[in-house]
């Protein structure tokens, strides 16, 4: 009697070739998260327009569905060790930079020059990006030809999701790059073959990631290296001093009267302290005391210094305040008058425990964007009109608001001039020009705004008034802060054109060849759900703040719902038409729909109401993809079709520098009407033998 084990070597086979598609899909988004974390902060260009590395990430993982085989070889791994170790040691070589006006340039450098440079660089980093994720993205489709499409479909996501928990936990720990790689590289083991040269190169990767030459932190936004500045023979004169992303940031300075009368040369002290001691001299009787961007503690040591009964600092990076707390010289944070807060200083105006006789806003200006699916940089909603008005509810009767930034006579100086304008009803800030640490403005309004100023610091109110006549006002729709104008930056459109282009005459072909109106369904969905990504993303910072942790609970939670609706759709037949009316909807309702103050509702009902309209076309989306990908032929070509499409709903995003936040939404709405059209013509035209079975799967 003969006995067949063909069955169980099937299912066997099957069972290998999910572990690897599950293993595949973890690394795709692991390493996805990784690049643009890391390269965002070795890389000026990056951090400033860090949706790049998205475009990029998605592009090269749909390239390789688009070819689905093991490229995991030889290389790969030389793709990998070069553009990581180009990021290691691109510190010690020329980078063109991006201004906080997004202008490219850099002084004694022509213009021309500078473009080029800017252009060349920042498309070599692309294009290993792209080079690195098509290998990672041909092994995730080479699992998905061999699986049952939804089954498949369901892997990959579930492999997606534990990847960003992955990395969400790692950055929670605050652990720096060299055990990101080291973890990254140990998963991909399985994947590789056997070859020691290769693992070498790998080994070398982690060991030069790992060597600093600075004492080294990494927060969940920033690299933060400290080093300590002044006499290097006294220990009380030394301070310290914080760059993040290898830009300067503070310097803790100790100015109590004591250290400056035993050393009045140590520092350049003097001017600094002018400045700290400006609000206090504008509000001498300050009892509670509100700082915003506390930083490492000056401001808040300033507050101790005049007497304040108790203040509130707000810090959104958590290892920046806790640097404050261990190096700062005058130990503000330890004082028994100060509670320190880790969290978006916009949030805090929303649940802040008391009102206040002053608030500062320290130097909150960030070279970091909110997340790499938006434009919108961390600090931008603090400077809004609502983000001010939010502010001037928690000031006591007589209280004062004074607010520093690091913009002299420039448009942003006009814009913050307007803003404050609107948000305290017409009533126009003092304006008042500094030259402590970096040149900048100081704005002041309540009471203090009519109080004498030193003789030494020039009243600029009357420029800024001629020229806040035309300044576009900062809002919570249009929150660039540091945009000239409702326009995209030179800078990235060049970029994206050039890469744009480039990849269309790279893959031009591939696409052509399974294009059609099923295919071109799939490419829309892709699209419109890096749409709905972005919108979420900047919808929800307003409810619950610009932190890291609600951004990858966002994330998260979107993979998490496109995998439930995966399920439910495996097991139930959906109305596709259905699901399209209502996504459409939620998303148009998303439009004319206020993220805060819905009627009556209280704050943490009407937030509730705003996630739930926020999150539901996620789900809907979910359901009208699963619903077609369940009859595909071709696995690997639909999702590559999708991540392709996300490249598109990538570029598309930029439109919110022009239209505001509520672009994005209209664009939604636009691009899943024209995947509604091509679905139902490609399904009127009856089955294609190229992407869909007549069977049920």
């Amino acid at each position: 009697m003969t006995v067949s084990t063909t069955p169980s070597v099937s299912r066997t086979a099957e069972e290998h070739n999910l572990t690897r598609l599950a293993l595949a899909s973890f690394l795709a988004l692991y390493f996805e998260l990784l690049v643009i974390r890391y390269i965002s902060t070795e890389f000026q260009v990056f951090g400033t327009l860090k949706n790049l590395p998205l475009i990029a990430s998605f592009f090269g993982i749909g390239s390789g569905m688009l070819r689905p085989r093991r490229m995991l070889g030889r290389g790969f791994v030389f793709e990998g060790a070069a553009l990581f170790l180009l990021a290691r040691f691109s510190s010690y070589v020329p980078q063109p930079s991006l201004g906080w006006q997004y202008q490219f340039g850099s002084a004694g450098v022509s213009r021309a020059w500078s473009l080029a440079g800017y252009l060349g660089f920042v498309l070599l980093m692309l294009w290993l990006m792209v080079a690195f994720f098509t290998a990672l993205g041909a092994e995730v489709g080479e699992g998905l030809e061999h699986a049952r499409p939804l089954l498949g479909y369901g892997v990959n996501l579930a492999g997606s999701l534990a990847g960003m928990v992955a990395f969400t936990l790692l950055s929670f720990l605050r652990t720096p790059p060299v055990v990101w790689l080291a973890v990254g590289f140990a998963l991909l083991l399985p994947l590789l073959p056997k070859n020691w040269l290769q693992l070498a190169l790998l080994a070398l990767v982690v060991v030069a990631t790992g060597i600093t030459h600075r004492q080294t932190f990494w927060s969940p936004y920033h690299r933060i290296d400290i080093e300590a500045v002044g006499s290097a023979g006294s220990s009380s004169a030394r301070s310290y001093s914080l760059h993040y992303n290898h830009l300067w940031y503070q310097t803790m300075v100790n100015l109590s009267p004591e250290f400056m009368r035993e050393h009045p040369a140590a520092q350049p002290n003097r001017s600094v302290r002018a400045y700290y001691e400006l609000p206090y001299q504008l509000v001498p009787e300050a009892g509670d005391v509100l700082v915003v961007g506390a930083g490492t503690g000056n401001d808040v040591a300033a507050a101790l210094r005049h007497g304040a009964q108790h203040v509130d600092a707000v810090e959104i990076d958590p290892v920046i305040l806790e640097l404050g707390r261990r190096y700062h010289p005058e130990r503000p944070y330890q004082s028994p008058r100060v509670t320190t807060y880790v969290d978006d200083a916009r949030a805090f105006f929303r649940k802040a425990p008391r009102q206040y006789d002053l608030i500062v806003f320290g130097f909150l200006d960030s070279s970091t964007l909110l997340t790499s699916f938006s434009s919108i940089r961390l600090d931008n909603y603090v400077y809004t009109r609502e983000g001010f008005a939010a502010a001037r509810k928690l000031l006591k009767p007589h209280g004062s608001l004074v607010l520093a930034f690091a913009a002299t006579r420039s448009f942003a100086a006009h814009r913050l001039f307007a803003t404050l304008t609107q948000a305290f009803d017409g009533v126009e800030p003092r304006a008042l020009a500094t030259s402590a640490s970096v040149l900048g403005m100081v704005y002041v309004e309540g009471p203090a705004r009519d109080r004498p100023i030193p003789p030494d610091i020039p009243d600029a109110t009357p420029e800024l008034r001629n020229g806040s006549r035309s300044a576009v006002v900062a809002t919570d729709n249009w929150p660039f802060l540091y945009l000239e104008t409702r326009s995209v930056p030179l800078s990235l459109v060049v970029v994206l054109a050039a890469f744009v282009v480039t990849a269309w005459l790279w893959q031009r072909n591939s696409v052509r060849q399974r294009w059609n109106r099923r295919t071109a369904e799939f490419f829309l969905l892709g699209a419109g759900f890096l749409l709905l990504e972005t919108n979420a993303v900047t919808r929800l910072a307003l409810l619950f703040g610009s932190t890291w942790l609600v951004n990858a609970a966002v994330i998260s939670a979107f993979l998490f719902m496109a995998l439930a609706a995966n399920v439910l759709a495996a097991r139930v037949r959906v109305s596709v038409p259905f699901c399209y009316a209502v996504l459409l909807l939620l998303v148009a309702s998303s439009i004319a729909l206020p993220v805060l103050g819905w009627g009556g509702l209280r704050l943490s009902q009407s937030a509730w109401v705003a996630t739930a309209f926020t999150a539901l076309p996620v789900f809907f989306s979910g359901l009208i993809f699963s619903s077609a990908f369940r009859s595909v032929v071709s696995p690997p070509t639909a999702l590559a079709m999708n991540l392709l499409g996300a490249v598109m709903g990538g570029v598309l995003e930029n439109a919110t520098m022009i239209g505001g936040t509520t672009a994005v939404a209209f664009l939604a709405c636009l691009v899943y009407a024209g995947a509604w059209a091509c679905g139902a013509a490609g399904r009127r035209g009856g089955a294609s033998s190229l992407d869909v079975l007549a069977a049920n799967n």
